[in-house]
């Protein structure tokens, strides 16, 4: 399975969220530590430890 995420570097940290749970941020001092602490959010999620508060909808606009 693979899970997209968004990160910026700043000041030297990766700084980001998994993009289906922006709701939950986090850093590493590297890429590794950085997707790590993105597997454990991941994780918490699916044991329920972690709400997964945002939900997505598509809104419809006519012309």
């Amino acid at each position: 399975m693979q899970l997209k995420y968004t990160y910026v570097i700043d000041d030297g940290y990766y700084v980001g969220h998994l993009d289906d749970y922006p709701e939950y941020t986090t850093q590493g001092e590297n890429q590794q530590d950085f997707e790590e602490a993105l597997r454990e959010i991941y994780g918490w999620i699916q044991d329920g430890t972690l709400e997964v508060k945002e939900r997505k909808g598509i809104l419809e606009i006519s012309r």
